[in-house]
């Protein structure tokens, strides 16, 4: 008694085949019934497809169709015996795992683990479980159990891991005996149960359609009942010798078999971009011969679709990814993301991301908290960088208000889960009464794509969570609502939203599904080594080694299933163009497939050399003829131009210089329309706050009693007073720990600052001035006999009291100590005039004559705190006004166009205005912080 095989030509497409072999064995005069049969199917979308085809073939014969049972070959086992005892569920599998673990023995534990987690770190606990039962059912798929591991493996010279293997099966026979005493059963141990017995039987009749490669499991229940059993094979009889009984891959006879492929139709490109680009430029070389229902893109490598998807969309080509969205990337799965990290400890940054979800921020607008609330919340945390909500620094801010407020909203949308711990099952009302607050509308339409994939993602959140109830109370875990929420989101992450059907999109489709797709036309791309075909060598339990041994799914199997696949696809599609890269989006390097390589050794070199020479295509776009569906025009990517300012510019700032000699599109960009950039996910002091901090601390001391003493020791106590209070004040009672470090390496840089201000004092210097600021419109440059007002403030005056003399200095807490004209001029050109412009203030504060400027430097070396002079002569001073003066003139003409390429250092704020890089890409060696640690 063995399975019939039909082999069936494989020019034909295999679907279409398989339904033509379903009329013709069981059709009978106008009538197909088919209600007596199962029909086994890979998976993916096959089921569904069959059914079309199977239905469109009986209208065209006017025939009544009675339609078959379809079924994924995963299902067909439990077709073939009667369960005797409900199935335990995937979360009431792994609850069994941890609680096998727990009751093992210490010295079991130890051959398995090297430490086991906390008691109540059920996250850790559950991934053992996964792990665990993933290998369960691999093994036992293929009908071993983990002491028959022990035994295969002690046959081969090398097997350390004989002890390990028979603590695993003293552990999977605690979990066996768990769910017996639960009264529940071990989906792969009953039917390693139903072999055994032979309980397999069926009433109608079975047909296996392109059933390649099956497990051990499979094959034995079926050949008890093989005479009712057909198994169809699209390959030509000639190639009968490559199956085996059950019309499986016999993997040694793949794995040198040549595979005809035309060269001219293998596309060699560069990154992943350039491969979403050679799709484009294949459907433009079908001149409109196919409509889009016709065609097929081939995606093996996922991280390839979002490039080919854009691509096709700016083309005009409509996409439509067949395995869809992942429930991971829809809104709801994200706010209950966003909400666990919040409750994990209510930290500022998962406060500012739970806000920032879409639906959250429409949710807080509609309990009336208007005005741009995040803006001031950003401001709020770039001026204080709180640790956590709630924690506010004494220092009044408007900010604050705005964050209190929406932290209250937050609160009580959050409040039902913020319980202590309960069972799990306790848990599934509450997170579904976060996402009705949030999503629940009356308007929602299942028909509008968004919120159809809104319902469906909270559709299958519900589903989990009703799961979660029908855990035994023996294994029920009591845990927090953050960890309810994340166990479900981690059992729907793998769930997917089906894209609605569009005829009139061209179709995505994974490796593994294209052999029985239908489309005349196929592109396949990311055809690279290690994605098609796969390979695993490097496994915690099974290495490839131990895999051959067993004789289990390994690295030979996966090579015959792919070549077998693109045989298949070589001899079957009108149209078949084959796409590899060269290397991955970060840069890495790739190689092409080994499978394009089945072929005479010449032309192998010929594909070989093609591989490795310099790419023959760029990437730039690709029109398709007006046949073809492309329609649209490309757009431009260049920055939006100036517009003219409402008013002229009558005074700047002696700062903004710099920006405008850097680049005239960014200081437009900064100064003109007041852009800046505010970020919620700072860590740590940036340059400019570290440097503030620093001026605060000096302007206060500069203010102080003690501002004229000679003593060290009661200069350094200023200083770390004005400091304690300042870090108090700013970023409250607990600052983030980055920040306390840097408020420790500034105390350090201020000590030795101590030290040079007492000994500048006992030269005679005394600090005339602090943080002073020329009145407005009393400082100004005469250019073309009209003023521009300059403002800024200088940060100290002091005054030599024996001689009289003036200098203006500048604090500087940048790493380095860098000289004024160092950072004022490259290569003898003027790219800063801080400086040279404070002498306009001093007139616009009344100090005539000549003064002296430098910085006060407090750079991490701090044997190099203390005074560098500028060294320029009246004519070099004469040289900074006329670039001045020029600067001037080009900013009263508004001429700001265009950006400068590459972008000037640490612009990044401006990079996507500007089509920038990669951010600090070309950034020069030399460039550092002006301020910072």
């Amino acid at each position: 008694m063995s399975i019939e095989r039909v082999f069936l030509d494989w020019r034909l497409h295999g679907l279409p085949a398989a339904a033509d072999y379903l009329i013709g064995q069981f059709g009978a005069e106008r009538t197909l019934d088919l209600s007596g049969l199962v029909v086994a199917v890979p998976g993916g979308r096959v089921e569904r497809r069959l059914l079309e085809i199977l239905v469109d073939r009986v209208q065209q014969q006017s025939l009544t169709l009675t339609p078959p049972s379809i079924v994924t070959v995963g299902k067909l086992p439990e077709r073939l015996y009667t369960a005797q005892r409900p199935f335990a569920d995937e979360l009431t599998q792994q609850l069994a795992w941890i609680e096998a673990l727990r009751s093992s023995t210490p010295q079991t534990l130890r051959q398995l683990i090297p430490s086991t987690p906390p008691e109540d770190d059920l996250p850790a606990w559950l991934a053992l479980g996964t792990m665990l039962a993933r290998l369960h059912r691999e093994l036992a798929a293929d009908g071993f159990k983990f002491e028959d591991v022990a035994r295969h493996g002690s046959r081969l010279e090398e097997f350390p891991e004989q002890q390990r293997w028979l603590a695993l099966a003293a552990v999977q026979q605690r979990y066996l005996e768990i769910l017996d005493g639960l009264e529940l059963w071990d989906r792969e141990t009953a039917r390693l149960y139903a072999i055994e017995h032979k309980e397999c039987h069926i009433d109608g009749r079975i047909v296996l359609v392109g059933l390649a490669d099956m497990n051990q499991s499979q094959r034995q229940m079926l050949d008890q009942v093989a005479d009712q059993v057909a198994a169809l094979v699209f390959a030509p009889d000639e190639l009968a010798e490559r199956f085996d009984e059950h019309g499986c891959l016999q993997p040694e006879k793949w794995l040198d078999a040549p595979i005809d492929l035309s060269t001219d139709r293998i596309s060699i490109t560069d990154a992943p971009t350039d491969q979403a680009t050679a799709v484009v430029r294949a459907l433009a070389d079908f001149a409109g011969r196919y409509a889009a229902e016709q065609i097929t893109v081939g995606v093996p490598d996922e991280r390839i679709v979002p490039y080919v998807v854009q691509h096709l969309r700016q083309s005009g080509v409509t996409a439509r990814h067949g395995a869809g969205v992942p429930v991971a990337q829809s809104a709801p799965y994200r706010l209950l993301e966003a909400v666990a990290g919040y409750l994990d400890g209510r930290s500022f940054a998962a406060m500012a991301a739970l806000v920032r979800h879409a639906a959250v921020h429409a949710w807080l607008t509609a309990q009336r908290i208007d005005g741009d609330w995040i803006t001031q919340m950003d401001r709020y945390y770039t001026e204080h960088l709180p640790r956590r909500v709630g924690r506010r620094a004494t220092q009044p801010d408007q900010g604050a208000d705005a964050m209190q407020e929406v932290c209250g909203q937050i609160e009580k949308l959050t409040e039902p889960l913020a319980e202590d711990r309960r069972p799990l099952s306790q848990w599934g009302e509450p997170i579904l009464g976060v996402l009705a607050e949030v999503f629940g509308r009356p308007d929602l339409d299942r028909d509008a794509e968004e919120d159809r994939e809104l319902l469906i993602a909270c559709e299958k959140i519900r589903d989990v969570l009703a799961a979660h109830t029908a855990v035994p109370d023996e294994l029920m875990p009591r845990v927090t609502g953050a960890e309810a929420m994340r166990l479900a989101l981690q059992q729907t992450a793998g769930e997917r939203i089906p894209p609605p059907a569009d005829r009139e999109a061209v179709e995505l489709l994974g490796w593994l599904e294209l052999p029985l797709d239908d489309a005349p036309a196929l592109i396949v791309t990311g055809f690279n080594e290690g994605i098609v075909p796969g390979s695993v060598n490097a496994d915690l339990f099974l290495p490839n080694q131990l895999r051959r041994a067993l004789g289990i799914e390994n690295n030979d199997r996966r090579f015959a299933r792919d070549a077998y696949a693109l045989s298949l696809l070589a001899a079957s599609r009108q149209e078949l163009t084959i796409i590899a890269g060269r290397r991955t989006a970060d840069a890495d390097p790739l190689t092409p497939s080994r499978l394009l390589f089945a072929c005479d050794d010449m032309t192998a070199a010929r594909r070989a050399k093609t591989f490795f020479s310099p790419p023959a295509e760029s990437s730039q776009a690709v029109f398709l003829p007006p046949t073809g569906p492309m329609v649209r025009e490309p757009t431009s990517g260049e920055p939006p131009r100036p517009r003219p300012l409402a008013e002229p510019v009558r005074s700047m700032r002696v700062t903004e210089f710099r920006d405008y000699l850097a680049c005239p599109y960014r200081y437009y960009l900064r100064h003109q329309l007041k852009l800046r950039g505010l970020s919620d996910s700072q860590q740590e002091l940036d340059a400019a706050a570290f440097g503030s901090l620093a001026h605060d601390v000096l302007s206060r001391f500069g203010q102080a009693d003690v501002k004229d003493s000679v003593d060290t020791l009661v200069i350094a106590d200023c200083f770390d007073a004005s400091l304690d209070d300042l870090v108090r004040r700013k970023y409250g009672k607990e600052p983030l720990p980055a920040v306390r470090v840097q408020v420790e390496q500034l105390r350090r840089r201020l000590r030795a600052l101590a030290e040079w201000q007492a000994n500048w004092a006992a030269e005679g210097w005394r600090i005339e001035q602090v943080e002073i600021a020329p009145a407005k419109d009393t400082a100004a440059m005469l250019v073309d006999g009209e003023p521009m007002f300059l403002r800024g403030r200088i940060d100290r005056i002091d005054v030599h009291l024996p001689t009289g003399r003036r200098a203006i200095l500048d604090y500087k807490t940048s790493d380095t100590a860098k000289r004024p004209d160092q950072t004022h001029r490259k290569k003898g050109q003027w790219v800063d005039l801080q400086l040279p412009l404070y002498r306009h203030l001093a007139r616009g504060l009344g100090i005539e004559g000549s003064v002296e400027l430098g910085y006060i430097v407090l750079p991490k070396d701090l044997a190099k705190v203390g005074h560098l002079a500028a060294e320029w002569d009246d004519a070099e001073l004469d040289d900074a006004d006329a670039v001045a003066q020029d600067v001037i003139r080009k900013v009263r003409a508004e001429e700001f166009w265009a950006p400068v390429s590459p972008p000037p250092a640490f612009s990044e704020e401006f990079a996507a205005i500007c089509g920038d890089g990669q951010f600090g890409a070309l950034l020069a060696a030399d460039e550092q912080a002006e301020d910072g640690p």
